[in-house]
């Protein structure tokens, strides 16, 4: 006889969504999508209220999860996220971010062959997505080997240069406009809250702190309270001239999306598990005839050094980037404590977004102008129209952390760090949140976003995909000669 699968628990009466990014759109969508979850009442905390696109602007500047453009790629080391990426890669291609959102240009996937960071990840990768694509070393069509450098100029077309010793061309990765897919994500979700029985509500605002009661022991309900149980969020009064109170946001189910900003609500039990790093971004203003001349070539990304250039939208401003281990922000912070202590505050050494996140440090400026001179050495030279820091949501692998608190029972469900490579998946990502809520994600997945035991003492992203070096901070990076350019 067959095992039946352990029955679902049932679908919490209220479930509240802390953060309106990648993890927290797609795991509404799945909600609402799902007839199981149709009475259920849901919220979402946003922190920052929607303003009109501008050029460069982006709606909530520091977060990873809104910019001009992301990768979409199936192009990973680990089989699982390869697969999942696949997955979603399918439904951009069917225009689920809206028409002309999704561009399959093609990913430029090199590494040097020093035998130092990317080499590993890039071969990985290439048998992963041969594999996806039921390809073979002589197929061209969709995964093109660039044994050499000259190889890889060859397939960059217009843009003159490269950057790597080696690599490969996956014509069936791409990028997309990452801020149009999120304004997709907002609609898609605002339609299906109109017939939502449980009723749908969307706040602005940001959240100071869990919220928490006692839960007597499951065995004995007249025994001392032995668990906590996260009620919510306290939602933090708006600045103003005549400060209004703090409001409660209460829910059976608080899920924390809340990416790089998570320390801060949960500062102890995350810093082994979680912290927050600066990456930098540049933008180019093109000429009508450079965006011509480049609108067409392949996304390029160096895993050994972290830079890439995604081509330029109608714009015409070429994003420049570095996917590296970044900077940390330390901050001693004093945040209200409810891990420890209810009621009371406490210090904690945390790395948190930095407050201006639009002046970079000038070894961020060297490098980036550097891998424009690389990759598009005709390209004369300028200042950068615009640049930003993006702040990740970093883990010690890489991989994301989707699980419930282990103190918390089945009240608070931590969904974040993305790492800088979760956007690709906003088709799909819900779903499989939705299966860790429900207790049901299985597979590799489930492994892989585990709460686990975390890393000590400082560490940096070892995921085998980051260039740049280790160790840097924002504030000295910005104290030195030459900060202001």
């Amino acid at each position: 006889m067959t095992d039946l699968p352990p029955p679902l628990p049932p679908p919490p009466s209220s479930i509240l969504i802390v953060g309106a990014g990648v993890f927290g759109l797609s795991t509404a969508l799945a909600l609402l999508s799902s007839a199981r979850y149709s009475e259920t009442r849901i919220t979402i905390l946003d922190s920052r209220t929607p303003t009109p696109r501008s050029g460069a602007e982006v709606r909530n500047p520091p977060t990873a999860s809104i910019d001009s453009s992301r990768i979409v790629r199936a192009d990973y080391a680990i089989p699982a996220y390869a697969s999942l990426a696949a997955s979603a890669q399918t439904l951009w291609r069917q225009n689920w971010g809206g028409p002309g959102v999704y561009h399959e240009n093609g990913l430029c996937f090199t590494s040097h062959r020093n035998g130092g960071g990317g080499e590993g990840y890039v071969r990985s990768s290439l048998e992963n997505v041969r594999a996806l694509n039921n390809t073979t070393d002589a197929s061209t069509d969709i995964i093109e080997y660039l044994p050499t450098a000259a190889e890889i100029k060859r397939v960059m077309k217009g843009a003159g240069g490269g950057s790597g010793d080696w690599g490969y061309v996956n014509w069936r990765s791409g990028w997309v406009d990452a801020e149009a897919a999120v304004e997709e994500a907002r609609r898609k979700i605002q339609a299906l809250a109109a017939t939502h029985s449980g009723g749908v509500e969307w706040i602005y605002g940001n959240a100071s702190r869990l919220l928490h009661s006692a839960s007597p022991s499951p065995s004995s309900p007249s025994a001392q309270p032995t668990q906590r149980t996260i009620t919510g969020v306290l939602l933090a009064p708006p600045p103003s001239p005549s400060p209004s109170p703090s409001r409660p946001l209460h829910a059976s189910l608080t899920i924390l999306a809340t990416g790089a900003y998570t320390p801060l609500l949960l500062p102890h039990s995350l810093s082994p598990r979680l912290t927050a790093t600066g990456q930098v971004i540049a933008y180019l203003q093109l000429t009508p005839a450079e965006r011509a001349q480049l609108g067409s070539i392949p996304v390029l990304l160096n895993e050994s050094t972290g830079m890439f250039i995604i081509p330029p939208p109608p714009s015409g401003l070429l994003k420049i980037a570095r996917h590296g281990f970044g900077y940390r922000n330390p901050t001693r912070a004093r945040i209200p404590d409810c891990e420890h202590h209810a009621g009371r505050t406490t210090r904690a050494d945390i790395s948190v977004p930095s407050a201006d996140y639009t002046t970079l440090p000038p070894e961020a400026h060297r490098a980036l102008h550097a891998a424009v001179e690389e990759m598009i050495p005709w390209l004369p030279s300028r200042a950068f129209a615009a640049t930003r820091m993006c702040w990740y949501a970093d883990t010690p692998t890489g991989d994301f952390l989707v699980d419930y608190h282990p103190s918390y029972g089945r009240s608070l469900l931590v969904a974040t760090g993305g790492s800088g490579h979760g956007f690709k998946f906003l088709p799909v990502l819900g779903a499989k949140v939705v299966e860790r809520v429900e207790g049901r994600l299985g597979g590799e997945l489930a492994r892989l976003w585990a709460w686990g035991t975390g890393r000590g003492g400082e560490w940096w992203c070892e995921e085998g995909s980051r260039g740049g070096g280790r160790g840097m901070r924002y504030e000295e990076e910005m104290g030195r000669r030459g900060a202001k350019l």
